[in-house]
């Protein structure tokens, strides 16, 4: 007598008629070699699709967002790393790692908040401005 488990349906891909195959006791894992039968399988591409799709409705809204967010009141990353390096630079004594470390948490901070006040464009026109303004949100990162 033949068990549901000794059995494999599959549906065809090409024309939905539901086959049904008979298993052999002898199907077994390459590389483990424990027996395959007796377990349940499934179709993976649901699940596949699922996560596809949630990956992508998640991706895409995170995308523009970020596109927003980031790189319309950003300045370049050299022109960034320059700044902040002067900053952490500026102070003629010999610093310790923990005074670095704050230093650059300072210097981080200003330039953070004072791109929300000045653009790109704006800093490349008036760079007086641009420190000025630096200096005060500095100050205030203290």
């Amino acid at each position: 007598m033949e068990t549901s488990k000794s059995k494999l349906k599959i549906i065809c891909p090409n024309c939905d008629e539901e086959n049904t195959i008979k298993l052999s006791s002898e199907i077994k894992c390459k590389k483990c070699k424990k027996d395959l039968i007796k377990w349940r399988y499934s179709k993976i591409t649901k699940k596949v699709l699922g996560a596809g799709t949630a990956f992508i409705l998640g991706v895409a809204p995170a995308y523009e967002i970020g596109k927003h967010m980031y790189s319309e009141d950003r300045y370049p990353v050299a022109t960034e790393y320059s700044i902040v390096h002067s900053c952490i630079s500026s102070y003629s004594a010999p610093l310790n790692r923990v005074q670095i470390e704050n230093k650059k948490a300072i210097c981080v901070c200003a330039l953070s908040n004072t791109m929300k006040t000045i653009d790109y464009d704006e800093y490349k026109k008036d760079q007086e401005k641009f420190i000025d303004i630096f200096e005060q949100k500095a100050t205030q990162c203290q």
